[in-house]
Protein backbone atom coordinates (compact mmCIF):
# COMPACT_ATOMS: atom_id res chain seq x y z
CA UNK A 1 0.00 0.00 0.00
CA UNK A 2 2.01 2.70 -1.60
CA UNK A 3 -0.64 5.66 -0.44
CA UNK A 4 -0.79 7.18 3.27
CA UNK A 5 -3.64 7.59 5.27
CA UNK A 6 -4.92 9.64 7.75
CA UNK A 7 -5.33 7.36 10.58
CA UNK A 8 -4.96 4.12 11.23
CA UNK A 9 -8.92 3.39 11.22
CA UNK A 10 -8.61 5.06 6.85
CA UNK A 11 -6.01 2.42 6.47
CA UNK A 12 -8.45 0.09 7.46
CA UNK A 13 -11.35 0.77 5.58
CA UNK A 14 -9.07 1.47 2.49
CA UNK A 15 -7.49 -2.16 2.93
CA UNK A 16 -10.86 -3.52 3.09
CA UNK A 17 -12.28 -1.98 -0.06
CA UNK A 18 -9.44 -2.97 -1.60
CA UNK A 19 -10.10 -6.78 -0.44
CA UNK A 20 -13.89 -7.01 -0.61
CA UNK A 21 -14.76 -5.59 -3.84
CA UNK A 22 -18.38 -6.13 -3.10
CA UNK A 23 -19.78 -6.09 0.36
CA UNK A 24 -17.73 -7.05 3.44
CA UNK A 25 -18.78 -10.31 4.58
CA UNK A 26 -18.64 -11.27 8.31
CA UNK A 27 -15.84 -12.52 9.73
CA UNK A 28 -13.33 -10.93 7.88
CA UNK A 29 -11.42 -12.73 6.48
CA UNK A 30 -7.68 -12.49 7.43
CA UNK A 31 -6.51 -15.13 5.00
CA UNK A 32 -7.66 -12.92 2.23
CA UNK A 33 -6.42 -10.31 3.25
CA UNK A 34 -3.11 -11.79 3.85
CA UNK A 35 -3.27 -13.18 0.31
CA UNK A 36 -3.99 -9.60 -0.82
CA UNK A 37 -0.77 -8.27 0.53
CA UNK A 38 1.49 -10.83 0.14
CA UNK A 39 2.21 -11.53 3.41
CA UNK A 40 3.36 -14.70 4.65
CA UNK A 41 2.17 -16.17 8.36
CA UNK A 42 3.77 -19.05 10.01
CA UNK A 43 3.05 -20.40 13.51
CA UNK A 44 6.49 -20.34 15.73
CA UNK A 45 6.45 -22.15 18.76
CA UNK A 46 10.12 -20.78 19.35
CA UNK A 47 8.69 -17.47 19.92
CA UNK A 48 7.25 -18.91 23.60
CA UNK A 49 10.65 -18.65 24.92
CA UNK A 50 10.97 -15.01 24.07
CA UNK A 51 7.74 -14.04 25.53
CA UNK A 52 6.39 -13.20 22.11
CA UNK A 53 2.91 -13.37 21.10
CA UNK A 54 3.37 -12.16 17.49
CA UNK A 55 5.93 -10.46 14.91
CA UNK A 56 6.64 -8.99 11.28
CA UNK A 57 9.59 -8.68 9.15
CA UNK A 58 9.72 -6.73 6.32
CA UNK A 59 11.47 -7.53 3.49
CA UNK A 60 11.47 -6.42 -0.26
CA UNK A 61 8.19 -5.16 0.36
CA UNK A 62 6.54 -8.25 1.94
CA UNK A 63 5.90 -9.23 4.57
CA UNK A 64 6.31 -12.50 7.10
CA UNK A 65 4.60 -12.97 10.10
CA UNK A 66 5.14 -15.00 12.63
CA UNK A 67 2.72 -16.09 15.13
CA UNK A 68 3.17 -18.11 18.48
CA UNK A 69 0.42 -20.66 18.58
CA UNK A 70 1.06 -21.07 22.35
CA UNK A 71 -0.40 -17.61 23.10
CA UNK A 72 -2.93 -17.44 20.34
CA UNK A 73 -4.67 -20.53 21.30
CA UNK A 74 -8.13 -18.55 21.76
CA UNK A 75 -8.93 -17.66 17.86
CA UNK A 76 -10.31 -14.36 18.59
CA UNK A 77 -6.91 -13.33 20.00
CA UNK A 78 -4.92 -14.97 16.95
CA UNK A 79 -7.22 -12.98 14.63
CA UNK A 80 -6.44 -9.72 16.57
CA UNK A 81 -2.92 -10.87 16.83
CA UNK A 82 -2.78 -11.28 13.22
CA UNK A 83 -4.80 -7.99 12.35
CA UNK A 84 -2.28 -6.49 14.30
CA UNK A 85 0.45 -7.44 12.85
CA UNK A 86 -0.65 -6.42 9.54
CA UNK A 87 -1.35 -2.80 10.39
CA UNK A 88 2.47 -3.07 11.22
CA UNK A 89 2.56 -4.17 7.42
CA UNK A 90 0.17 -1.32 6.31
CA UNK A 91 1.33 1.39 8.54
CA UNK A 92 5.09 1.12 9.32
CA UNK A 93 6.84 -0.76 6.94
CA UNK A 94 8.55 2.09 6.18
CA UNK A 95 9.98 3.00 9.63
CA UNK A 96 11.35 0.10 10.77
CA UNK A 97 12.47 -3.49 9.34
CA UNK A 98 9.38 -5.26 11.76
CA UNK A 99 7.96 -5.35 15.15
CA UNK A 100 7.77 -7.91 18.13
CA UNK A 101 4.76 -8.14 19.89
CA UNK A 102 4.55 -9.17 23.45
CA UNK A 103 1.87 -9.03 25.96
CA UNK A 104 2.81 -5.74 26.89
CA UNK A 105 2.81 -4.06 23.47
CA UNK A 106 -0.29 -5.61 22.53
CA UNK A 107 -2.07 -4.48 25.15
CA UNK A 108 -4.31 -1.35 24.44
CA UNK A 109 -3.70 0.41 28.37
CA UNK A 110 0.10 -0.40 28.00
CA UNK A 111 0.83 0.31 24.45
CA UNK A 112 -1.11 3.90 24.55
CA UNK A 113 2.34 5.78 24.63
CA UNK A 114 4.19 4.18 22.02
CA UNK A 115 2.74 5.27 18.13
CA UNK A 116 3.45 2.52 16.55
CA UNK A 117 1.52 -0.20 18.56
CA UNK A 118 -1.23 1.83 19.53
CA UNK A 119 -1.94 3.03 16.03
CA UNK A 120 -1.34 -1.10 14.90
CA UNK A 121 -4.24 -1.88 17.56
CA UNK A 122 -6.26 0.92 15.92
CA UNK A 123 -5.99 -0.68 12.73
CA UNK A 124 -6.84 -4.48 14.07
CA UNK A 125 -9.89 -3.07 15.54
CA UNK A 126 -11.30 -1.48 12.76
CA UNK A 127 -10.17 -3.95 10.10
CA UNK A 128 -11.93 -6.44 12.49
CA UNK A 129 -14.70 -4.86 13.46
CA UNK A 130 -15.25 -2.60 10.32
CA UNK A 131 -17.65 0.85 11.14
CA UNK A 132 -20.16 0.00 8.37
CA UNK A 133 -20.55 -3.50 9.34
CA UNK A 134 -21.28 -3.20 13.08
CA UNK A 135 -24.91 -1.40 12.71
CA UNK A 136 -26.27 -3.48 10.23
CA UNK A 137 -24.95 -6.67 12.30
CA UNK A 138 -26.03 -4.81 15.46
CA UNK A 139 -29.80 -4.83 14.06
CA UNK A 140 -30.14 -7.83 12.63
CA UNK A 141 -28.89 -9.10 16.45
CA UNK A 142 -31.19 -7.37 18.32
CA UNK A 143 -34.02 -8.60 15.94
CA UNK A 144 -32.95 -12.28 16.80
CA UNK A 145 -32.68 -11.52 20.29
CA UNK A 146 -35.83 -9.62 20.57
CA UNK A 147 -37.59 -12.84 18.95
CA UNK A 148 -36.02 -15.36 21.23
CA UNK A 149 -36.32 -13.52 24.14
CA UNK A 150 -39.36 -11.78 24.34
CA UNK A 151 -37.75 -8.55 24.13
CA UNK A 152 -35.93 -8.83 27.14
CA UNK A 153 -32.14 -9.41 26.05
CA UNK A 154 -29.09 -8.49 27.70
CA UNK A 155 -26.63 -6.06 26.74
CA UNK A 156 -23.96 -8.69 28.02
CA UNK A 157 -25.91 -10.73 25.69
CA UNK A 158 -26.09 -8.55 22.68
CA UNK A 159 -22.17 -7.87 22.90
CA UNK A 160 -21.69 -11.38 23.02
CA UNK A 161 -23.64 -12.45 19.75
CA UNK A 162 -21.86 -9.08 18.42
CA UNK A 163 -18.31 -10.88 19.16
CA UNK A 164 -19.04 -14.35 17.95
CA UNK A 165 -19.97 -12.34 14.78
CA UNK A 166 -17.09 -10.52 14.36
CA UNK A 167 -14.66 -13.38 15.80
CA UNK A 168 -13.22 -10.95 18.42
CA UNK A 169 -13.40 -11.20 21.94
CA UNK A 170 -16.02 -10.24 24.09
CA UNK A 171 -13.51 -7.29 25.35
CA UNK A 172 -12.51 -5.80 22.09
CA UNK A 173 -16.39 -6.13 20.96
CA UNK A 174 -17.08 -4.20 23.84
CA UNK A 175 -14.22 -1.76 23.83
CA UNK A 176 -14.98 -1.03 19.77
CA UNK A 177 -18.98 -0.17 20.70
CA UNK A 178 -18.24 2.64 23.04
CA UNK A 179 -15.12 3.78 20.75
CA UNK A 180 -18.41 4.64 18.22
CA UNK A 181 -20.71 5.41 20.21
CA UNK A 182 -22.76 2.23 19.36
CA UNK A 183 -23.18 1.33 23.64
CA UNK A 184 -22.72 3.68 26.35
Amino acid sequence: MSKKFNSPEESAHELLERVYTDEITLPVDLDLITKYLSIQVLDDLSLQEKGVIGQICFKDGRGVVRINPAENTYEPRRRFTLAHEIGHFCLHKEAKDGFVDSRKTMSRSESYWDRYESEANSFAAALLMPEKTIVPEGLKIIATLKKDSDGMASKEEFIDRMARAFEVSRVSMEYRLKKLRALT
